[in-house]
């Protein structure tokens, strides 16, 4: 008989950065940390001040921060990290370059990921950054324990580590691990972590996995992200899936913290309930990004539903089919959907003249974001 798993969810930010904060104070042995924001700010000193106080106390402390995402953590803070021994990467730092392609390059490739793997069997996987600006959002985040679950992430970890500039020697032993092949069938939790750049062989399996998600849907699919922009197939997804019943739910902030990618959501409302998917807004900024399919799959990672995601940026997912799991985040779902509103409620149909002008324009533009 199988063992119950051992989760939780989390879906704020203040409730993730507790959980984050006690498990990195309780570590005994490493702590690898992949985020895409960590900032030394208010939110983000006590973790500063953590890190430095597990290096010191001999744990084996290594981060890798996205050189845009977290462009305002501080030379002070850096340097304090490294003097008390974490071993801290950053991926595609950003500095000029005169060479356009490469330029492109660096602002164009972020790891988005947000892992945190505690003593090789404590994993946080979700959509949670540090920063004090993430005050107040809603956001979802998971905790798994399980040394067997998180072989394949210290193998992720570890590769992302290296291409940073991480030095092979210190993570050679994860290096040698067998990756499984990823499988819905095989184990009621996967995890996958994606890097367009270098998974030439399927490119596009995460983009593929969202699809067949809404595509085999029977009764229900609710979707969390803060950033839309759907492509033609997925609209026509949702038309297929409404025709056979299903009733399509997206959840997303009425204001999202970045005001551009508002703009290019707009673009897309009128399309998606006209393809017949019901949208909802959340009247605080909910960072999440997850999704549920009937009571068989769920969701919870780094993932945005933006091309960005799907073919420039390295991302980490966890799919679940656990059924206890899947309905306890149809119950986050279900909390948000109450406290949000739904898009015929805001008068979506009376926008002017302008306003439809710069859809027409996003819409152009959409492809890059």
């Amino acid at each position: 008989m199988n063992q119950p798993l051992n989760y939780k969810f989390y879906h704020s930010s203040e409730t993730a950065w507790d959980a984050l904060y006690e498990a990195i104070l309780g570590a005994q042995k490493n702590i690898f940390w992949e985020v895409y924001t960590l900032i030394d700010d208010t939110a983000g000193n006590r973790f500063m001040d953590a890190l430095c106080a597990k290096a010191r106390a001999g744990v084996e402390v290594k981060i890798i921060v996205d050189g845009v995402g977290s462009l305002s953590l501080s030379s002070l803070a850096t340097a304090r990290l490294q003097s008390a021994g974490v071993n801290i990467v950053w991926h595609n730092k950003f500095k000029f370059d005169h060479r356009p392609k490469i330029l492109f390059s660096r602002l164009w490739h972020r790891n988005h990921r947000k892992l945190l793997i505690i003593d090789e069997k404590i994993i946080f996987v979700g959509g949670v950054n540090v920063e004090i600006a993430a005050s107040g959002w809603y956001d979802l985040h998971m905790k798994f324990v399980g040394e067997e679950m998180a072989k394949s992430l210290l193998n992720s970890f570890a590769g992302s580590y290296v291409s940073c500039g991480g030095r092979k020697r210190d993570v050679a032993r994860y290096l040698k691990i067998k990756r499984k092949k990823f499988s819905l069938k095989d184990s009621p939790i996967n995890f996958f972590s994606h890097s367009p750049s270098n998974n030439l062989r399927n490119p596009f399996l995460l983009r593929r996995l969202f699809w067949r998600a809404l595509r085999t849907a029977k009764d229900t699919f609710n979707l969390a992200t803060p950033y839309y922009a759907p492509d033609v197939q997925f609209l026509q997804l949702i038309s297929r899936a409404v025709r056979r019943g299903v009733k399509v739910s997206i959840i997303l902030p009425w204001r999202p913290d970045l005001k551009f990618m508002q703009w290019v959501a707009h673009t897309f409302y009128g399309l998606t309930r006209k393809a017949g998917g019901e949208i909802y807004f959340l009247p605080r900024m909910n960072h999440a990004k997850s999704f549920t399919v009937d009571g068989s799959l769920g969701m919870v990672g780094s993932v945005n539903l933006t091309p960005r995601s799907f073919f420039a940026n390295q991302e980490v997912a966890a799919f679940f089919t656990d059924p206890n799991m899947v309905e306890d985040l149809k119950g986050i779902f279900s909390f948000w959907k109450n406290e949000a509103y739904p898009l015929s409620d805001v008068g979506w149909g009376k926008r002017g003249w302008y306003r439809r002008v710069r859809e027409w324009w996003m819409r152009k533009i959409s492809d890059y974001v």
